[in-house]
């Protein structure tokens, strides 16, 4: 997208790793929108995936950049250049970001409803979509009507609430380029989404990944803010060890 030069600089977009374990097969750790290693739910998956074993490379994503290449997946691919890693787990727009990486070099990975997709009802919601993407600005101008419910039922209103303060056009307008851009789905890879989900497409989901590779629950967009997350987090550890293969009856 063509964004003013000065319109630019309201924000620095900027990724940050935050690194925890000192042994363990490294695994790269790519958080969702707004997401942050220091969030209780968050902090509770990373701690899991501490207990299980792995070395974690949280990755941090900017909130409102408008390059997806250059400012979201150019800095990690020149991070695994460096690092013996080979497995990721990511999750919502953090699972947009991996599957990009994945097709630069060789890296497994285990999706957590990853953001693939924009829903939309009707074609007035089309429309108004297509027109606010094409504005050319970094200005946050739209804020997401849903509440902590829909991220997980362990989500509190007081931490949903201190996520970003709302979307801009340029920063939908590279996600939904980036999400054009995707090459087919990798057969060793495996998906854990909500049919239900009201942050991301859920069809979206079902249309790229096979049946095989797909893992249901009942629960909200984050797994790890909602009730049945010890049971998900069971299978989440056996896809990373075996892939598919690790799926063994149902969530």
């Amino acid at each position: 997208m063509n964004v003013p030069f000065a319109a630019r600089f309201r924000e620095t977009p900027r990724l940050g790793i935050t690194r925890r374990g000192n042994d363990g097969r490294d695994l790269l750790v790519v958080l969702g929108w707004g997401n942050k290693p220091t969030h209780e739910h968050v902090a509770w998956l990373l701690t899991r995936l501490l207990d299980a074993g792995y070395r974690v490379h949280a990755v941090t994503l900017p909130t409102n950049g408008w390059d997806f290449d250059r400012q979201y997946v150019d800095p990690l691919d020149a991070y695994l250049s460096e690092r013996d890693i080979d497995i990721a787990v990511s999750h919502s727009t953090g699972g947009l970001v991996a599957e990009h990486l994945a097709e630069r070099g060789d890296l497994r990975n285990v999706f957590l409803s990853p953001w693939w997709g924009i829903e939309t009802t009707g074609v007035v919601d089309r429309a108004v979509l297509s027109a606010f993407e094409r504005l050319p600005t970094t200005r946050r101008l739209y804020e997401p009507d849903l509440g902590a419910e829909a991220i997980g039922d362990l989500k509190s209103a007081a931490e949903a609430a201190t996520g970003p303060s709302g979307l801009s056009p340029a920063f939908l307008a590279t996600v939904r380029d980036a999400q054009s851009r995707l090459g087919p789905f990798d057969a060793g890879d495996v998906v854990f989404y909500t049919p239900e989900d009201r942050v991301v497409d859920p069809g979206a989901i079902e249309v790229r990944a096979p049946e095989a590779n797909r893992r249901a629950y009942d629960g909200g967009h984050e797994f790890f803010a909602s009730s049945c997350r010890d049971r998900v987090l069971d299978d989440v550890l056996a896809a990373l060890r075996s892939g598919p293969d690790g799926l063994v009856g149902d969530a």
